[in-house]
């Protein structure tokens, strides 16, 4: 799968989602850390496992937000 880059907004189901650069390896934050194979669906969030060696989180884009992408 291939991963989102940091700042990338893409739709997840009904919702959107932007890829967001954090530090330390949580999940904390992360729309998608109470699925337990998320990675399967959105690519890999731990600097280790990405191209661009960045630990991400996934957040929801408010209809607030929606303009700032």
């Amino acid at each position: 799968m291939e991963e989102y880059k940091v700042g990338e907004v893409f739709q997840f189901g009904r919702i959107k989602l932007r890829c967001v650069e954090v530090s330390g390896n949580s999940c904390t934050g992360c729309f998608l850390r109470d699925l337990i194979d998320c990675e399967s669906c959105v690519g890999e969030c731990f600097c280790a496992k990405r191209s661009d060696h960045k630990n991400v989180v996934f957040v929801e884009v408010t209809e607030e937000d929606n303009g700032k992408i």
